[in-house]
């Protein structure tokens, strides 16, 4: 098809056209996300016998799930406290010389004014700081392949500028003609303006998770390998059972591992309930 025949479309074709673009498009840059992960082809990791709560916290959920454990760790240790309207409160309990480490000093200095939830989430600094401080779990889980390689979002920023100029390429030709001859381009900008919409969102989607191909595969397999203790820890606070707490200690990488949705019905879905809000889903 030439130039000259390809711009004289008449604009239902030239729609379907555009449309097989974005489709083509999309599917390049799925492809090419998706390739940019090797970590799959990688032996599977060993469930390990003693996770650590925030690695298990970190590849589970990112820096979300690392503030959700957090804030239940310095509950049940009496630092802080859920209040009303999913408000996160000091207790003004002071912790001994060493008794928190920099990431619990730093989530009790974020709540000392007692945030919600949900503005305890949107605390940019309070994350990169977190991030930061993760920097020793973080190049563990690196060396194990557990983690998205920075290969990964290359591959999403390219695909997205990429994307983005095919798309706006074709649709720009066609749309100097409608101006040309007077006609109204909306639908064609709308189009074009969701295109690019879609290619954005499937990048977001296919890099969202922290864990690699090979960190999935692992906190899978750890969720089935702990669902029998998961529902032992349970058992003392299954509502309407005593006022007991569950994840302490040893199993407080059971909070990092499947966050606060087993804590529905229980006598802490205080948890699930604060921070619904924060995270949509009480998860991140």
């Amino acid at each position: 098809m030439s130039a000259s025949q390809f711009l004289d479309l008449p604009g239902p074709a030239f729609l379907n056209f555009l449309g097989a673009v974005v489709i083509g498009v999309l599917f390049a840059s799925f492809v090419a996300i998706y390739v940019a992960d090797r970590s799959g082809r990688s032996p599977p990791a060993a469930v390990p016998s003693e996770p650590a709560a925030m690695m298990t916290a970190f590849l589970s959920g990112g820096v979300g799930r690392v503030i959700q454990t957090l804030v239940y760790d310095l509950d049940e240790r009496g630092y802080l406290i859920l209040g009303d309207e999913g408000h996160i409160n000091p207790t003004g309990k002071k912790p001994d010389n060493g008794e928190l480490d920099s990431m619990e000093l730093r989530l009790l200095a974020a709540v000392r004014h007692g945030p919600t939830a949900r503005r305890l989430f949107e605390d940019k600094a309070l994350r990169r700081h977190l991030f930061v401080d993760l920097a020793p779990v973080r190049a563990q889980l690196a060396a194990d392949d557990l983690i998205q390689p920075a290969s990964v979002r290359l591959a999403k920023h390219w695909a997205q500028i990429v994307g983005t100029i095919v798309i706006v390429s074709v649709a720009g030709l066609k749309l100097r003609v409608l101006l040309a001859e007077g006609a109204n381009p909306s639908y064609l900008m709308y189009l074009t303006v969701a295109a690019i919409g879609a290619l954005f969102a499937l990048g977001y989607a296919l890099t969202r998770n922290t864990a690699s191909k090979r960190g999935l595969a692992l906190v899978e397999a750890m969720r089935q390998a702990y669902a029998e203790r998961l529902r032992e820890t349970l058992a003392p606070i299954a509502s309407p059972g005593p006022q007991a707490r569950a994840f302490g200690g040893a199993s407080l990488f059971l909070i990092g591992l499947y966050g606060f949705t087993p804590l529905k019905g229980t006598t802490e879905s205080k948890f699930v309930e604060a921070f619904q809000d924060a995270s949509g889903n009480c998860d991140e």
